[in-house]
Formats: C-alpha cells, structure tokens, sequence
C-alpha cells in the first residue's frame, strides 16, 4: 500500500451508554429525563434503540461483537457522514492521499492496518463534527495514541471552530497538551487549511503560512505553542469547489447511502440556533454542478440512496425545483431538511415523483407566539398545510419540536399535541430548549428573564425542569404518532431504510421500542419509592 497523507476519523459513539448503565435504578427518578426517551432498559443496562434491535436480531449488542461483525450490526455511525467523502474529493484534487475511517468503533481494525503500512507516519485527522466537549474529542485522542505516542493528530470542524467564538486560539494550548493534539484547525470552512497543512508537513517545511491554525513544535508537553491567527474562509459549498470524483474514493463502509450537501450557511435567523453564527454567509451551488456530481455518485455500486443536509433544502423554491427536476432523471430516492411552509402542491408532487423517500421538518412549535419569539417567519397554520400535503403524497416526515423557549407556557404546549394529534403527524421528536450564548435569544435575555445556560436554563414563563417534565409526559401521552430520538432524527430513519427496513417496518419496530419505554416510566410513576424490591416491575417491563 502507498503511504497515505491523512488518515481522517470522522466519527464514534458520542453516548456513554455504559455510564449510564452504571447509575442507580434506585435513584432513576432523579435522572430518567437523560436517559428516557433516548434510550431503552433492557439486558441490565441502558441502551441505545439501535443496540435493543441489535440483541434481538443478533443475540448480542454492538460493543460486544468483532469489528467484522460490528460493520454488519447497527448503529448510527455506520451511515457513512458528509464530511470525511467531501475531504476526500477534494484534497485528492492536489495530489494528496486520504484513508477515511467512518466509524471508529466499527473500523478500528481497518485503522490499525492504514496506520502499519504507512512507512512514514500519517497525519491523523479527528472531525469534531459531533462532539459537544472536550471529554469527548480527548478520548478519541488517547486511543489513536495508544498505537503510537508520537502520533501526529490534527482536530478540526464545527466544535473546533465553535470554541474561538467566544475565546481565542490560544485557550487551545492546555488541553492540545493535555490530550495529545499537536494541531488545530479553528475555521468552520478549514478545507483549504488542511491542504497546505499536509502540503507543508509532506515538505517537512513550517506552518506560518498555514491560516487558522494552532500548533505545537516539538515535545507536545514542553515545546513552543503557536496560536495562528483566524481568517475567514469562502465556503467551499462541498460541490462547488470540489471535483466530482466520489465513485474515485476508497469508501469500504458505504452500503447503499450517501451524503451530499449543495450549499453552505442558512439564510434564516431562528433565535435558538447558533448555525447561521458558526457557518457564514449562505451561498448555494448551481444546479448543473450538483448534476456533474450524481454523475460521479451513481457509478459508485450500490449506492441508490443520497441524503442531502442542506439546512434549507427548499429555498429559494425555484432552485428546489429545478434540483427535483434533475433527480426525477436517475434511479436515486433521497431525504433531505424541508422548509415545509415553503411547499406547495406542485412541490410535493415533484418531491414524490422524484424519488423523495422523507423529509424533516424543524417546526419546533405550532403556537404562533412561540414561534413569533423563535423568529421562525412561520406560523401554525402553515405548517399544518404543508404536513397536509405531505400526507397526501405519502411522503414519510419527522416533525420535530423544541420545549420551553421563551414563551413557553402550559397552553403553547397543548398547541403542539394538538398538532401532532390533528394533523396526522406520523413521526415527530422532542427536545428540550438549549440555550447558547452566540444566538439571537441571548441578546434578549432580559427581555425574557433568561438566566443559565446550556441544558439547565430558566426564564419568566418556564424553566429546564419544567421542560423535562412535559417532555416526557407527551412522550408517554401520544399514541397517534411515534416518537424518533432527536438526536438521530432523520439520520435514524434513513439508516434504517439504509439497511432494509421499509416505513411500515420503521414505525411498527420503534413504535414496540417506545411502548416499552413508556411502560419502564409508568412503572417508575407508580413506585412509591425506589428501593431495591421496586425494581422487579422495571426489569419485567422489558
């Protein structure tokens, strides 16, 4: 095998499953609001919806298997992500040659051998797309350097960048030591710097020139730390900028899914979301690049799925349009984030007969006056239409709502189940409000009475407890709909059409997963207390 320039880990298990597992069933009322409805009891632990399927199809749970018998069992990381197949194609442009490990905890054995036959070390890439914190990016760190102490590991993407929001590339020098990360790329669009990073590492010559990056020369705990300054980067659109030569790459984990986005940035400014703060002004890549690209996407063999995550998929319509037009040529269906007071009939019929296989639809609340508070330029009534529509089409939806924005009140709450309930929404997932200080929210947080942070917040009409109480009363409430994790949201049901599962099967297998969660809660709800005989219900509940 030739050496290879970059080996790039863009994904592994975020949810410390066996964490949790580890608490007391005894004190579960103090912590059931984490871990319900995300996760389900069952085999002495909490596990995630994938894993219970796992055990009940394969006897054992993902942790449990081979790294070859982990490719074929489920989990979530196993739907290969946007970002390692967009580096690739695009640095393999300038001569550079990357091994992209999807799932670390799938592929390790895969990574093991990249890194062996390389006879000069490779540079190692860890994408932080997912993490949310440090612990997490630190423990991806030690096991890379487990193989190797003096491996070279570079991080970047979205925590990376989002972490010089409010601080400057210079915080990062103690936990670069700490962890073992000799360099940071710190832009949100650092494609370019990662470039003439590995171009200047190939040449063994200095980074100076290298922006947006920190570093560390010499011994990662006693050598100089350098903080590059940051500069902002034109958006490469991941098409636009980057040859069509996916069905080029070396992608071993694909199945029959892949992902694409056609534009960079949002041109909304919903009060809660940090994305339009992190990813710049939004820019869109024409349709005829978009067409080369499908191109190079239908000769790789068996691909015949594509999600696109452009955050808004549908705007302006008349791109959204002509994008249908072009997908109603190739034997693809797709899933994308939908607008959906944006659509009209015409739209969802093009939708349909283009192949679309299901959409996602950030409603986040049907009442008017939460919505008003959201800057959603939305209201009820219009998305009530547009899910009307999509039923009529037979087009699958998750409909996903935020709880206890400020706002939020007992009444808009009963707005939202009466949504779900009325409209005939199929699928739908909660979330509990998190509070971030690069929002729009944050700059009216005396307005709103607005104080904490993160997940733990409260304001004048509702507070994080509050939030977590109702989250779980409507999970156990509704039985008109079936309720998705949030955090795989559109990503679960895909992959789970990904690996053979129809929207019949979908529903019927997650709608035994969530009556058996309701069923641990109710028997948590009627324990007068959690001493060890009251446990018994809970285990027979699985």
């Amino acid at each position: 095998m030739d050496d290879v320039d970059l080996i790039l880990v863009t994904q592994s298990n975020v949810v410390d499953y066996e964490g949790y597992g580890k608490l007391p069933l005894d004190r579960l009322d103090l912590y059931k609001s984490l871990v319900y409805p995300r996760m389900v009891h069952h085999a002495g632990g909490f596990r995630s919806h994938l894993d219970y399927l796992n055990h009940r199809r394969f006897g054992k749970f993902f942790e449990d298997g081979t790294y070859p018998e982990r490719r074929q069992m489920m989990n979530i990381w196993n739907l290969p992500s946007m970002s390692g197949v967009h580096l690739a194609n695009y640095l393999t442009q300038f001569g550079l040659r990357v091994r992209v490990i999807n799932n670390l905890d799938a592929e390790w054995d895969w990574f093991e051998a990249a890194y062996a036959a390389c006879r000069r070390p490779p540079l190692v890439g860890i994408s932080s797309t997912f993490y949310l914190s440090w612990k997490e990016v630190g423990n991806v760190a030690k096991r890379l350097r487990a193989i190797d102490p003096d491996m070279d590991i570079v991080l970047g993407g979205a925590f990376a960048n989002a972490e010089t929001i409010h601080n400057s590339p210079d915080d990062f020098a103690a936990r670069m030591r700490r962890f073992g990360i000799r360099y940071v790329l710190h832009a949100f669009n650092s494609e370019p710097d990662l470039r003439d990073l590995l171009l200047a590492r190939r040449k063994a010559g200095g980074y100076g020139d290298v922006h947006n990056l920190a570093w560390i020369a010499g011994s990662l705990q006693t050598g100089s730390f350098e903080g590059g300054s940051k500069q902002w980067n034109t958006p490469l659109l991941a098409l636009a900028d980057v040859p069509p030569t996916w069905h080029l790459q070396d992608l071993p984990f694909l199945n029959r899914t892949i992902q694409i986005r056609t534009a960079s940035g949002c041109p909304f400014a919903c009060a809660f979301c940090s994305y339009p703060t992190t990813a710049g002004p939004w820019t869109t890549v024409e349709s005829e690049h978009v067409r080369a690209h499908l191109d190079s996407v239908m000769k790789i063999p068996g691909i015949d799925r594509i999600i696109f995550i452009d955050d808004t998929f549908n705007v302006p319509p008349h791109r959204f349009r002509e994008l249908i037009r072009i997908f109603a040529e190739y034997p693809f269906e797709w899933f994308s984030f939908l607008r959906v007071q944006y659509v009209n009939e015409d739209d969802v019929k093009l939708m349909k007969d283009s192949g679309c296989a299901g959409v996602y639809l950030g409603i986040e609340s049907a009442s008017d006056t939460v919505l008003k508070n959201m800057n959603k330029r939305a209201t009820g009534k219009q998305f009530a239409e547009g899910v009307r529509l999509l039923n009529k089409y037979d087009i699958p939806y998750l409909a996903a709502f935020v709880l206890g924005f400020p706002g939020e009140t007992d009444a808009t709450i009963q707005q939202n189940v009466d949504f779900i309930r009325n409209n005939g929404v199929r699928f739908y997932s909660l979330k509990e409000f998190f509070y971030m200080a690069h929002t729009q929210v944050h700059d009216k947080r005396n307005e709103y009475g607005l104080t904490g942070m993160g997940g733990k917040w409260s304001h004048a009409t509702m507070n994080h407890e509050d939030a977590a109480r109702i989250k779980l009363d409507i999970f156990q409430s509704v039985t008109e709909s079936t309720h998705i994790d949030p955090d795989t949201s559109l990503w679960y049901m895909a992959y789970l059409y990904d690996q053979g599962y129809d929207f019949a099967e979908i529903t019927r297998q997650q709608g035994g997963i969530n009556d058996l969660m309701k069923r641990q809660l109710a028997t948590l709800d009627r324990a007068p207390s959690w001493e060890t005989a009251a446990l018994a219900p809970l285990r027979a509940a699985e």
